[in-house]
Formats: structure tokens, sequence, C-alpha cells
């Protein structure tokens, strides 16, 4: 069994996640949201969200992270990944479940769920955005 470290924004930031993963039992950890609104993000907004880019995009205890990236373009969210992908992450997370109303408002989380072709576009834009051996996942609810 695997035990994964699902991201909750507010709560589950890196200082909880050296913590926990300091304790053991987890086996890989999301970060909070990054979000990606039609502009490619400098450096600084991807380690101010996970500071473990600077040691190999893992925990101090070695626990791998993954990245979660929120938007809804596609084009933007691929540039955004492949950006991001280049600072060593575990992995690239795609936010599909936030159920904030704000965040929804504007089309992001769980409001894509409703439009699959969109889901498609986003998932297929990020996958190729990234080198291939970068596990792409997804959080939905």
């Amino acid at each position: 069994m695997t035990l994964l470290l699902a991201p909750m924004e507010g709560l589950l930031d890196y200082t909880l996640r050296d913590i926990l993963t300091r304790v053991g039992g987890i086996d890989r950890c999301v970060t909070e949201f990054i979000r990606v609104t039609g502009t490619l993000l400098p450096d600084r907004a991807f380690l101010r969200t996970m500071p473990e880019l600077r040691n190999g995009g893992c925990t101090p205890a070695g626990v791998p992270v993954r990245a979660q990236l929120m938007g809804s373009d596609p084009v933007c969210l691929a540039e955004n990944a492949a950006k991001l992908a280049a600072l060593g992450p575990a992995g690239i997370d795609l936010n599909f479940g936030c159920p904030a109303k704000v965040v929804n408002r504007h089309g992001g989380g769980a409001a894509l769920l409703v439009d699959p072709p969109l889901l498609h576009s986003i998932v297929s834009a990020v996958r190729h955005a990234v080198p291939a051996a970068m596990p792409v996942s997804a959080k939905m609810r």
C-alpha cells in the first residue's frame, strides 16, 4: 500500500510535510496548488510553494514531492509545467478537485469536471510538455 499525503490549501505546507514525513509512513506528498493564470510564473513562485525543489524534489526525510498546478488554460499550464519540471519535482499533479467557489467561478478546480474535452486538452498538453519519465497525476473528487 502506498500512502500519499494529499494537499490541502492553508494546511499542508512545507513545514507540515517536513514534520509528517520525518515521523514516517508516508510514501509521497503533493504540494498545495500553484495557481496558473495566463502567465509564465517565475521560479520563485514554484519555490515558495515547494521549497523541496532545492532538495531534489524531496522532503528533508527523503520523501518525493509532486507539485500541484491549478488553472484552466491548457497552453499556459503546459508552459508552466515544463518550466517547473526543469526545477526537479518528483512529478506534476493537476488540480481538478478544489471545491472553493472562488476557484470554480474562474473555471479552475472541480469546475473543470463538467468539461471533459477541456480536461483532456489540459492533461494532454501537460503530459507532452514534461519529460516522459515524469509522473503526471490529478486530484479530483
